[in-house]
C-alpha cells in the first residue's frame, strides 16, 4: 500500500474521531495508538513474537 493511502486513511480516522468524540477524547485515542505501535515495534526489534510468548506461558502452566 502506498504511503499516501496510509496517510489519507489516518487523516480520515482522525477527522472522524474528532467529530464523533471531541478533541480531547480523540487526542487520548491517538496517543494510545502511538503507544501501542511503539510497543509493538520495540517487541518486533527484540525478536519477541506472540507465538513464542504463548508457548512459554503454556509450558509454565503445564509444568
Amino acid at each position: 500500500m502506498k504511503l499516501s493511502y496510509v496517510g489519507a486513511i489516518i487523516g480520515l480516522l482522525i477527522s472522524v474521531a474528532w467529530i464523533a468524540f471531541g478533541f480531547w477524547k480523540m487526542l487520548i485515542i491517538a496517543i494510545a495508538i502511538v503507544i501501542g505501535v511503539s510497543l509493538g515495534a520495540w517487541l518486533d526489534l527484540q525478536g519477541i513474537t506472540f507465538k513464542n510468548l504463548l508457548v512459554k506461558l503454556l509450558n509454565k502452566l503445564t509444568n
